[in-house]
């Protein structure tokens, strides 16, 4: 959705994407993990791109219920946030970075 033809004054809540990339989260990606599962409503959408992690990233991201895209090797937040961002189906996009 363009931001042209975003209507606030419409009856629908706008549906909102969380993006989260994500090589070799560690500790710190499964703290993200935890405080996106007690702060974000269920209607969000919650968007994980593997860049190339060698970890349980990946593995955290599914059982949390994420979606989640792996690309095979690094190629930089910037390409994993912009795919994300391709991926994501809400009004309003939320880029996070979990360190």
């Amino acid at each position: 959705m363009s931001v042209s033809s975003f209507n606030p004054s419409s009856e629908r809540e706008p549906t909102v994407s969380v993006i989260v990339p994500v090589h070799n989260g560690g500790v710190s990606f499964s703290k993200c993990l935890d405080s996106l599962r007690e702060y974000a409503n269920r209607a969000i959408e919650i968007v994980i791109v593997v860049d190339g992690g060698t970890d349980n990233s990946r593995q955290l991201a599914e059982e949390f219920g994420a979606t989640v895209h792996l690309f095979p090797t690094a190629g930089g937040p910037a390409r994993a946030r912009n795919h994300g961002a391709r991926l994501a189906q809400g009004d309003i996009l939320f880029l996070l970075m979990q360190m």
